[in-house]
């Protein structure tokens, strides 16, 4: 549960229908919610870093195979 302080992750059901990400709807393509995703609270970092930078090392075909699979969801 998120506190006054912290926002709520969307759940991963219907992601593939959504037209907008992250919390404040700013990206409408799903790799670059997921590398924006990554920066920083505080330090730089937020909880999401340790996922969001072995995704942005794959390379763009894998990039792409995984963006389909999250938008059949």
């Amino acid at each position: 549960m998120a506190g006054p302080d912290e926002s709520r992750t969307a759940p991963r059901w219907g992601l593939g229908q959504r037209i907008y990400f992250l919390h404040d709807g700013r990206p409408r393509d799903l790799v670059v919610a997921i590398e924006d995703h990554g920066g920083g609270v505080g330090d730089g970092r937020s909880e999401a870093t340790a996922a969001v930078e072995p995704f942005c090392t794959i390379n763009p075909i894998r990039a792409a195979g995984s963006s389909q699979f999250l938008r059949s969801l």
